[in-house]
């Protein structure tokens, strides 16, 4: 159930109907919605997607094309169902035809589907949108995307670090290091999953090409970063004297660009403050963290610092070499990148709700 031109709203009609959902399950359905790629293009929260939102679909007029001719009808379960089995029936006014293929149905799973939209679509009452909006926010996002910005810069700064390593060795601090991170980065990720939806821009349906495109790229530094001897990495200061290798001739620090590559290409295709939220925070640590480690390295490794800065770079392919330095990372590296994005491409709904498919 790619995009639903015709599915506009559940409505009025439900009231004389108590029974019309009784056949179908809602719980199935909404696996169903993932399952037939539905929630690719269609939202729950009211979120741009390619197609209509489920979000508020009940008890709302739209304007519709039927037969070529115009006219306003509210949605009940029956013209869901309609809209299911014939997309082109019904074509809600800014949609084209044909944008929706018919989709062969198992026995019952369409009345599993008219009921979970029906459950989507119903509006909320204003005393369950109050106690959603107390469940999660954007202040609550922002102190989670802030404490991870915080907790990673603070604790990596030579005048917290080096006191800490003192009292704790450095075992001891990188366990409490690692927690109170991770514990910033679950916060973070719970907090964007639970704040509301609020649009600062309309994205285009192209937009959502661009993960598809960059995430190649990210992989790539990421698998190299994590598998190539690096002095900026943590623990591998006193690889500083080797001549760079590999992706450390395009960049020094590869692992660093995979998350900020991450976070830029998912920016465009959502458009709403959460995400440039969440996201822009990401690559602001990226981009910070290069800089610190930088800085950081240069105080700790004087003299030997210098010449490994001059045969490398922050920014990618600013040395030329690359040649050489695809050489050297080698065709394993690669087979690696292609199987992680592959994979990507085929649990980013089962992971995060949504097919990374356009």
């Amino acid at each position: 159930m790619r995009t639903l031109p015709a599915l506009a709203l559940a409505g009025v009609a439900l009231l004389f109907a108590p029974g019309a959902l009784a056949e179908g399950d809602p719980a199935r359905g909404k696996q169903l919605l993932f399952e037939r790629g539905c929630a690719a293009c269609h939202s729950f929260d009211g979120s741009a997607r390619p197609g209509p939102t489920y979000q508020g679909l009940v008890g709302k007029t739209r304007k519709v094309i039927t037969q070529e001719k115009p006219r306003e009808l509210v949605a009940d379960a029956a013209y869901i169902r309609r809209s299911i089995l014939e997309p082109n029936h019904d074509i809600v006014e800014g949609y084209m035809p044909g944008a929706m293929p018919g989709l062969a149905m198992r026995e019952g799973d369409v009345d599993h589907l008219v009921a979970a939209i029906v459950e989507i679509g119903t509006p909320e009452k204003p005393a369950e949108v109050a106690t959603k909006a107390k469940d999660g926010s954007l202040g609550v996002l922002a102190a989670a995307t802030l404490a991870f910005f915080l907790g990673h810069v603070g604790l990596s700064s030579l005048t917290i670090r080096r006191p800490l390593i003192q009292k704790l060795g450095d075992k001891g601090f990188q366990g409490i290091y690692s927690i109170l991170v991770l514990a910033a980065f679950v916060w973070m990720i719970f907090a964007y999953r639970a704040a509301p939806h609020e649009e600062l821009w309309r994205a285009p349906p192209w937009t959502r090409g661009i993960p598809l495109v960059v995430m190649p790229i990210a992989f790539f530094f990421m698998v190299c970063g994590f598998t190539t001897k690096n002095p900026t990495a943590a623990g591998q200061e006193k690889t500083i004297g080797a001549e760079p290798r590999g992706i450390v001739r395009i960049t020094r620090h590869p692992g660093l660009w995979s998350f900020a590559l991450w976070g830029l290409a998912h920016i465009p295709p959502n458009g709403d403050v959460a995400s440039v939220c969440l996201f822009g925070g990401i690559v602001c640590l990226a981009i910070a963290g290069m800089l610190h480690i930088d800085s950081r390295r240069k105080a700790t490794l004087g003299e030997a610092w210098a010449p490994f800065a001059e045969k490398t770079s922050i920014v990618p392919f600013a040395r030329g070499g690359v040649g050489k330095a695809f050489a050297e990372i080698g065709i394993v590296r690669f087979v690696v990148v292609i199987l992680l994005y592959v994979g990507m491409l085929h649990g980013h709904r089962m992971l995060i709700g949504v097919s990374a498919m356009p």
